[in-house]
């Protein structure tokens, strides 16, 4: 207590020395000049009056400055009314929190920021927004005192971490559903051109087929694109682009197609091209479509192969898929009602992704089917002869859960799906892929998550996908894209 106190005068001290030296260096500033002018450049009275009149002159714009702080959702006409003199440490903070707020606000117009209700990343932003409005209020609140300043700058500081963690999540996420949106639009473009009779080649689309492989080959997760059908070419485009998404993923290790799986690649992202002859009122249309609505949608898959023809001039596989692509092994299909042995096996294929992925992914008429339902019913399809058997259950390949699924574990525990295995081991588990857990069974985050193979984890199951409502209270302030 004694050296503290002792601490203490000699501040209280110093502190008196200087504003004395201040005082005297502003009321003697003529003199102090003329001195300076007898003495030359190295006069100490002339070092001491510059430092003292800098620093009052810093101290004075920093605190002019500090006090314009905008704030978030200051009503108007209310001050945000700082402490007389503010550390270092706390106007460099300042400094910080505004810089971050700015930030933050540019990414506020961004329109894929909230691309649906309750959507997790919109969620975060305005979490986000209230953190940092907190944190620049509290600066109101701070005592006179330095020393208690300091200490309160130790949590504004670890606030501010926070904020600038989730200003690069967010940043991230955007940029994500950027390059998601720009892959839906630069497919979208070709389909357009190809509708339109312009100049479209294989290696326009080439670029697409290289990415979708490449993603599947590195394990990343399956996404069930979606856009809306008032604008069909976006609409149309997203479909492909998941369809294309789920063949790659069955392709990427079948010896039959080693070496030119692009081709079964660049079939699939114009399989639908024809259906941008159907109007977007119908496309959007939620109630049951009448006969002259049904017969305009069975019309596609013809029109659909008349616009690849000019792909293929000299090879006529993908256009056969592209016209059959709808026609069924019992003969209920359209257009000409084709059966059996006159349906090619790859068009069998491409008909079983293109039924799986339009079950996942929204429609005007209901919502998105989980997954293992949208599995079961093509499966179930295949088990009543409408689709083919084989290739139906190559799809067991994606497992239940595809990889990028948020599951919940039959001991509470919730876990992220990394992996799926290959071939036999994959149909004999198609409920037990490979998972990251998140959290232990009363879902605590884990400190350090681990993988689990759940192939090799009798007692230990998936219960189901997590609903969207957990995942955005579990998740959403992490992995916000994950949690959608």
């Amino acid at each position: 207590m004694t050296d503290s106190k002792e601490l203490l005068d000699k501040i209280v001290a110093l502190r008196q020395r200087l504003a004395q030296a201040q005082e005297l260096a502003q009321d003697a500033g003529v003199t102090a000049t003329a001195l300076a002018d007898a003495t030359g450049a190295g006069n100490p009275l002339q070092a001491l009056e510059r430092r003292v009149l800098n620093g009052h002159r810093h101290a004075s714009l920093l605190d002019g400055a500090l006090r314009q702080l905008p704030d978030i959702s200051r009503p108007e006409g209310e001050d945000l009314i700082l402490p007389t003199r503010l550390t270092a440490r706390s106007c460099l903070l300042l400094r910080r929190g505004r810089e971050l707020l700015q930030a933050l606000r540019s990414l506020a117009a961004d329109p894929l920021l909230e691309r649906q209700p309750r959507d997790a990343l919109g969620d975060l932003y305005r979490e986000t927004a209230a953190i940092i409005e907190t944190t620049l209020r509290t600066v109101q609140a701070f005592p006179e005192a330095p020393s208690a300043q300091m200490r309160l700058c130790s949590g504004l500081e670890a606030m501010l971490d926070i904020v600038a963690e989730r200003n690069t999540t967010i940043r991230a996420a955007l940029d994500f559903r950027q390059r998601e949106l720009t892959l839906i639009h630069r497919l979208a473009e070709q389909l357009t051109a190809l509708a339109h009779g312009q100049p479209v080649t294989l290696q326009h689309l080439m670029p697409l087929a290289q990415t979708i492989l490449a993603e599947a080959h590195q394990g990343l997760p399956l996404r069930f694109l979606y856009a809306s059908p008032q604008e069909p070419c976006n609409f149309v485009a997203a479909h492909c682009l998941t369809v294309a998404q789920v063949l790659a993923r069955v392709l990427v290790h079948d010896h039959e197609w080693h070496g030119r799986v692009h081709e079964p690649i660049l079939t699939a992202l114009v399989h639908d091209v024809g259906m941008l002859r159907i109007s977007a009122s119908i496309l959007a249309k939620p109630e049951p479509l009448d006969d002259e609505q049904r017969r305009l949608i069975e019309r596609h898959t013809n029109a659909g192969a008349e616009m690849v023809a000019r792909l293929w001039p000299n090879d006529g596989w993908p256009i056969e898929a592209v016209a059959d692509h709808h026609e069924r092994l019992d003969g209920t299909g359209y257009p000409a009602g084709r059966k059996d042995i006159q349906i090619s096996p790859f068009a069998r294929l491409l008909s079983v992704c293109d039924i799986y992925a339009a079950m996942a992914a929204p429609r005007p008429h209901r919502p998105a089917i989980d997954t293992r339902t949208a599995l079961t019913d093509t499966l179930l399809l295949a088990d009543q002869g409408v689709l083919d058997r084989f290739q139906a259950e190559r799809l067991l390949l994606l497992s239940f859960y595809p990889v990028g699924s948020l599951v919940e574990l039959n001991d509470g525990a919730v876990a992220l799906v990394t992996a799926t295995h290959r071939e036999q081991k994959a149909v004999a588990n198609p409920a037990r892929p490979v998972v990251l857990l998140l959290t232990d069974t009363q879902r605590l985050l884990l400190p350090i998550p681990h993988q689990v193979d759940l192939a090799d984890c009798p007692g230990r199951s998936i219960l189901r996908t997590l609903p969207a409502q957990d995942r955005r209270a579990l998740l959403g302030k992490h992995y916000p894209e994950i949690c959608q």
